[in-house]
């Protein structure tokens, strides 16, 4: 019997690549009344510039999304001038307004309504590589809990993640569905567990032929809830 939806984030409830965009378009132009060094010197492309540096010097950064950006951030900001305790003040402030609109995200039509019917009768996690906020996006009262890369110490497909929330909702692996975008990291990883999946594939992907395919596969939110309501008949005969 299915008890249990655990769900990836970005790209799977909302588009990421536009969410990060604007929040970079709003952190430069924080940096440019702030910290204008910066923001002449880097300007937009700076940012995957500093980024790919700091993961060079500190590859384990790579699962944190929020120390690589405020890392990134003080590492540009002390090529810049600013002093080691005035780059990390600047950087804590510029990352919480980089973050404010981070957690700005457009849904895919019918991820809320259909969040909202299958809310009432499945316990609902959401499991991240990413470092979006619940509830600053808007979904605190339509999740029981939340896991990310960073407090787990590995990002998905890594089984970490997925151990963590089976043992937070006390279920076994065949009690919950994961929903996700990511061939690798969410469906791979969670059939590795023994859970049942569904692919979010609003993008019309080809599956990987190496890979085993998901239980099910959908390219419209709207058919979540239908195609939940199948896995769980068929769990049950």
């Amino acid at each position: 019997m299915i008890k249990a939806l655990t769900f990836d984030l970005d790209d799977t409830l909302w588009a990421v690549n536009p969410v990060i965009e604007r929040a970079n378009q709003r952190l430069l132009a924080w940096l440019e009344h702030h910290a204008p060094a910066f923001a002449e010197r880097y300007g937009l492309a700076g940012f995957n510039q500093l980024r790919d540096e700091v993961l060079a010097q500190k590859p384990s950064l790579g699962h944190d999304m929020t120390r690589l950006r405020l890392a990134l951030l003080e590492l540009g900001l002390q090529r810049c001038g600013y002093s080691g305790s005035k780059a990390k003040t600047i950087a804590e402030a510029g990352f919480a307004e980089y973050f404010a609109a981070r957690n700005e995200v457009n849904f895919y039509p019918h991820a809320i309504s259909q969040l909202q019917k299958l809310k009432p009768n499945y316990m609902l996690g959401a499991l991240t590589n990413g470092n979006a906020d619940l509830h600053l996006v808007g979904l605190g009262q339509l999740f029981d809990f939340g896991l990310n890369a960073a407090q787990v110490g590995v990002p998905k497909p890594a089984p970490d993640m997925f151990v963590q929330a089976l043992k937070h909702m006390q279920l076994q692996p065949q009690a919950v569905i994961h929903i996700g975008d990511h061939p690798e990291a969410d469906i791979m990883g969670a059939q590795n567990m023994g859970m049942h999946t569904i692919w979010v594939n609003l993008q019309q992907q080809i599956w990987p032929a190496s890979q085993t395919p998901a239980s099910a596969e959908i390219n419209d939110l709207g058919h979540l809830a239908d195609t939940i309501k199948r896995i769980h008949k068929d769990v049950n005969q």
